[in-house]
């Protein structure tokens, strides 16, 4: 849609650093060329750090352009300035990938849990109530929060489960 509008279109791809960069362009093989790019993308790192690719998109975007971030925004290192300076310049649209499973925990008795970005294992009671209930308060407050900051930045937000299809959530 964007190439069709005479946009340019480019893409960041990251993890705790910027591990691939297509500065935007206007041609239809660039467009295609950042699809391919964002399917066959294979990270080198299981860290995140979302504050560091907001910080390098404003400096490497010259012109005022539509940035889209597509993350599920829980980076364990600070990202609230990175957006609002980032959209301060640029018109910011966030779409929230959402897993219903980071919400809350069934109550199947013991689990390993490994953390995505130090791999460490930690053996969890699903059993037991008051695990279940401090788990789904800290994802409350971790949304309320993440929420706050976009509304506080202008960033307009889509939520996009992981357990449904996305063309409800987008059109």
């Amino acid at each position: 849609a964007a190439l069709r509008s005479g946009d340019r279109v480019g893409l960041a791809s990251f993890t705790d650093r910027v591990e691939h960069f297509l500065q935007p362009r206007k041609s239809r093989g660039h467009g295609w060329a950042v699809i391919r790019a964002a399917f066959e993308h294979h990270p080198a790192s299981h860290g995140t750090d979302l504050g560091a690719a907001l910080g390098f998109a404003t400096k490497v975007l010259r012109r005022r352009a539509v940035v889209v971030i597509l993350s599920d925004f829980l980076s364990p290192r600070p990202w609230s300035d990175a957006l609002g300076a980032l959209a301060r310049r640029h018109r910011v649209h966030a779409l929230l990938i959402h897993d219903p499973h980071e919400e809350a925990l069934p109550a199947v008795g013991l689990v390993s849990l490994r953390d995505a970005e130090t791999g460490r294992e930690t053996l969890v009671n699903t059993g037991n109530s008051s695990v279940r209930e401090d788990y789904a308060k800290a994802a409350v407050q971790r949304a309320a929060e993440r929420d706050m900051t976009l509304r506080r930045t202008r960033v307009d937000s889509i939520r996009v489960r992981t357990d449904r299809t996305y063309v409800d959530e987008l059109y």
